[in-house]
């Protein structure tokens, strides 16, 4: 079978073909189930499939959804490479886990952030201390969440960014509109300022299957960044890091650090790597995110933005909900077979490159 047939429409298909692959790979199967339902009422879930024995010195991880929609992209790359039998000859002493959707009730939903309109990848920080500032995001928050998505009030918003990014440049437009901020609640990026389900979940898991490790790599896919089905490999450290130089080495020019404005994303407080250095405190740890492209940032810029208003205007009620749902969905997403095939076969070459670093 052709890696593309993997994908999947919704996310009741995309666990039901996810868990079937994994117990077809011989994969041990856990479930963490969350509090809420999905728009059918079906159970959501983070569920984990681990192949190779469960004191491993070295362990790969494959994280998807932690963007919610994005799971669209990271479940389908996942249920390839098990029904690939990607774990069938893994190294000595060395296990391969899958994480599959960190956020289900934002996959499910067709959103990128979590049932609290948090963004996940902004939440791991410490929230008992003074949250990171965002004075772009404060001066552009109505024109980031414009009043309604009529064509006057996007027209507007677009002005108002223009002009920022014409006085600040574009990498200062970039981090007003996707570094996080813990002030609006209601808007786009937010944070939170609590750890969320997702947030405690995650934690759980990797204390729970990797705690016994002593060298991880952690690979989280995501959308939305970038040429359309090209993969880049960020860093959220800097370029003079020891994990970076690790990364270098073992995927070479398709590594970039967020730090010093060499990435396609921007430097964000609270992203999963700080959540994996911290439960995995001592260890040589390696977490990244692997980002492929879609459409364009404007594109994706307009999604987000209709989500939002969304979500404060009825969410699921509202009459524009199904078309909204398949804009974001189309953002982070693409239902082409080229892309699919494209994408899964940079994260196989990336999760092949993992597993011959142990070896080393």
């Amino acid at each position: 079978m052709s890696a593309a047939s993997h994908f999947s429409m919704t996310y009741r298909e995309a666990r039901d073909r996810f868990l079937q692959a994994a117990r077809a790979a011989g994969a041990r199967v856990n479930h963490h189930e969350h509090p809420l339902t999905g728009p059918g009422g079906e159970v959501l879930a983070t569920d984990v499939a681990r192949i190779g024995p469960k004191d491993a010195r070295y362990i790969l991880g494959i994280g998807s959804g932690t963007h919610g929609v994005e799971g669209y992209c990271g479940s389908g790359i996942q249920t390839a490479l098990l029904s690939e039998g990607f774990g069938r000859n893994l190294p000595p002493d060395t296990a391969a886990i899958f994480i599959h959707a960190i956020n289900p009730y934002g996959f499910a939903w067709n959103r990128r952030v979590n049932e609290d309109n948090v963004d996940l990848n902004r939440n791991f920080l410490d929230h008992t201390k003074p949250h990171p500032e965002n004075p772009g995001y404060e001066e552009l928050a109505e024109a980031i969440n414009p009043r309604d998505l009529s064509p006057e009030a996007m027209a507007e918003s677009r002005e108002k960014m223009k002009a920022y990014a014409e006085k600040h440049g574009h990498p200062a437009m970039q981090h007003a509109l996707s570094a996080g901020q813990y002030t609006h609640a209601d808007g786009v990026q937010y944070g939170g300022r609590e750890p969320v389900w997702s947030n405690r979940t995650l934690r759980a898991i990797i204390r729970e299957e990797m705690g016994a490790a002593e060298r991880v790599i952690f690979v989280d896919i995501h959308t939305g960044l970038g040429a359309r089905g090209t993969g880049e490999m960020i860093c959220t450290d800097p370029e003079t890091a020891d994990t970076f130089k690790r990364m270098k080495t073992w995927w070479g020019p398709i590594v970039r650090s967020t730090v010093g404005g060499g990435s396609i994303s921007s430097d964000v407080p609270g992203s999963i790597p700080v959540c994996f250095a911290e439960e995995l405190a001592g260890r040589e740890v390696t977490s990244g995110g692997l980002e492929f492209g879609t459409v364009p940032i404007r594109e994706v810029t307009v999604a987000l933005q209709s989500d939002n208003w969304l979500h404060q205007n009825g969410g699921h009620k509202n009459p524009k909900a199904e078309e909204v749902a398949k804009t974001i969905r189309d953002a982070f997403y693409i239902d082409a077979d080229d892309w699919k095939e494209a994408v899964t076969a940079q994260t196989r070459e990336v999760c092949a490159a993992a597993l011959r670093a142990f070896k080393t």
